[in-house]
């Protein structure tokens, strides 16, 4: 968590990009971090899944919820199996084109 809360006071980051398991699964602990930094309070948060875990569909939903209610753009299912392409994508567009990052 230092080393991530370090690098967001001294770089500009455009997009910030936090998985589920960051930090013994501290992923919402840093997206408030993030969020309470004036510099960061426009820029896009997403939340992602990658690992092969037996979440729930209603526990996955839930993170949704959380993150939202946090700031964070979305919560993505990136594990093997459950990528949703058109939503994912679609998500990740609009981060792009929130950032500046997109060309």
């Amino acid at each position: 968590m230092h080393e991530a809360i370090s690098a967001l006071r001294h770089d500009g980051f455009q997009l910030v990009v936090i998985e589920l398991e960051f930090d013994e699964s501290r992923m919402l602990e840093l997206l408030q971090y993030v969020r309470s930094l004036p510099a960061y309070r426009e820029v896009p948060v997403v939340c992602v899944h990658a690992e092969q875990l037996n979440l729930s569909e209603a526990a996955m939903k839930n993170i949704d919820v959380a993150v939202k209610a946090l700031g964070g753009m979305a919560f993505l299912d990136l594990g093997d199996g459950a990528i949703n392409y058109s939503h994912d994508c679609s998500v990740l567009g609009h981060a792009a084109a929130a950032s500046g990052l997109a060309s």
